[in-house]
């Protein structure tokens, strides 16, 4: 990660109404519009992270999500089918990992990929490769003979930008609404605005660090005015935060098989809320997923339903950015943008989830004892591992490790153990309650037994999107998520 010290050379030009104390418009460089874009790349787990290890008065919690991490934290090695499960879920990969090192300001401090071969294995038929320090091989000896893989260099040209055009400069405004640069957008936003002139707006260059950015991120997430709360100092400790979420009440998908399931859930009658629900690990690890599922993914699959902060401002101006503004970086990922088709991290997506998530495809992985270079051959750790086998000699397929299974060595399950069963409570703090008293979770409700009613809900790709959209804006999920279901129950056991 950059230097907290190092600072930008006049990356941000802000136009102030000093009576006001608000931020009207500004002039940033690339640099600084490509860290602001890089927070859509961010998972929801690195979100909650690098604001938890930051020391503020007050770090926001996003919606409910914050709980989900805590659960995750505080499960014992008995959950999750090992220790690199828990990793996973607490610090999730960046999809956007090598885009995102070429940031002048990359507050992304997940640590890198790395490859892991079993040093006594190499040489046999069956080899395995792992993506994570520490996995076990089919030999019972940790795979932790690091790897450099061939070809994964990135050789496009540093200084002309990540996400945006490096040379130009670009429009922003207090919400965090990015235009491109061009006095016809100036005069409509600052007319819509009610400023016909300049006479009321002063000029500031202020200063730009780590700092501030990760100060953007912190307020983008929970307020309307992010460049008026950091630049001017303007943060209220006791506002509210701006987010909101309409859910959608009629479900269009009503697929049976792995696209829905029956969830039983309580609900308190004199309070009208669901207080918990009983789950079990498929709608455990669809509720994981949300930890490593990009802020962006999140933001395009409610589709204008949600308004987080000023975050939807961001994702709504790459939308609408012209594609000539984009990087160059474009090409190698979708025709526009990469912001505009993020996909989980590879390895790190739900199997049984009922969102159109896409993991990112998996390379194929060649291992061999040399790779030619303008006719020289070069040898590392007397092998070499490629995604190219004609680069290599005697080049064999490697076998790519998954964590999320009973043994590595399967196809993914997902990241809790089977069977299992969960209490989620409304805020979605997670409790296992396979090895848990019901009686005394019972006693922690504090809520008299007569009062409880259950009942039984199908969880459709609709409800999968309410409950999402409800994790990230609310503090009670799964009542704003899904009550209006048990709603509809009793208003046709009435009719």
């Amino acid at each position: 990660m950059a230097s907290a010290h190092a600072l930008l050379s006049s990356p941000l030009r802000l136009f102030v109404d000093k009576e006001r104390n608000k931020v009207v418009v500004g002039e940033a460089s690339a640099d600084f519009i490509d860290a602001l874009f890089s927070f859509l790349t961010l998972p929801l787990g690195t979100i909650v992270r690098l604001l938890s290890n930051k020391q503020t008065y007050r770090s926001p919690e996003v919606g409910c999500i914050n709980n989900l991490y805590q659960s995750v934290q505080h499960f014992n090695t008995q959950v999750l089918w090992n220790g690199i499960c828990k990793k996973m879920l607490l610090c999730p990969r960046n999809p956007c990992e090598k885009l995102c090192q070429k940031l002048r300001f990359n507050v992304d401090d997940t640590e890198p990929t790395k490859y892991f071969m079993c040093g006594s294995c190499r040489g046999l038929s069956e080899k395995w490769l792992s993506t994570f320090e520490g996995a076990s091989c089919t030999c019972g000896k940790l795979m932790e003979q690091e790897m450099k893989v061939e070809g994964d260099e990135d050789n496009n040209p540093k200084g002309d930008g990540v996400f945006v055009r490096g040379e130009s400069m670009y429009l922003i405004f207090d919400d965090l609404t990015v235009l491109q640069n061009s006095a016809r957008n100036t005069v409509h936003q600052l007319v819509q605005l009610g400023y016909t002139d300049f006479t009321k707006l002063t000029e500031i260059s202020p200063n730009v660090g780590l700092n501030q950015i990760m100060e953007l991120l912190k307020r983008a997430l929970i307020s309307a005015s992010p460049l008026s709360d950091v630049f001017l100092a303007r943060e209220a400790r006791g506002s509210k935060p701006v987010s909101s979420f309409a859910p959608r009440l009629a479900s269009q998908d009503v697929h049976g098989g792995d696209s829905s399931y029956n969830l039983q859930i309580t609900v308190s009658k004199s309070k009208n809320k669901i207080l918990y629900a009983e789950a079990e690990e498929d709608f455990a690890d669809f509720l994981f997923s949300f930890l490593t599922m990009p802020l962006g993914s999140s933001l395009k699959l409610l589709d204008g339903d949600v308004n987080l902060g000023s975050m939807h401002n961001l994702y709504k101006s790459v939308k609408d950015l012209n594609p000539s503004w984009f990087g160059h970086y474009r090409s190698r990922y979708s025709p526009l943008s990469p912001l505009l088709d993020l996909k989980v991290a590879s390895q790190y997506g739900c199997k049984k989830q009922r969102l159109d998530v896409v993991e990112e495809n998996r390379p194929a992985y060649y291992y061999g004892t040399g790779v030619y270079r303008n006719n020289t051959c070069y040898l590392s750790n007397n092998g070499v591992i490629s995604k190219d086998p004609f680069k290599i000699q005697s080049s064999s397929s490697l076998m790519l490790y998954d964590p999320r299974s009973g043994d590595g060595r399967r196809g993914s399950v997902g990241f809790v153990r089977r069977p299992a069963l969960f209490a989620v409570m409304d805020d979605l703090q997670v409790t296992p309650l396979t090895s848990t008293s019901s009686i005394s979770f019972l006693q922690k409700l504090k809520v008299p037994l007569n009062d409880l009613e259950e009942h039984k809900v199908t969880i459709h790709k609709n409800e999968a999107l309410n409950l999402l959209g409800a994790s990230l804006t609310s503090k009670a999920a799964l009542t704003n998520g899904l009550f209006y279901l048990v709603k509809k129950q009793k208003e046709e056991a009435t009719t």
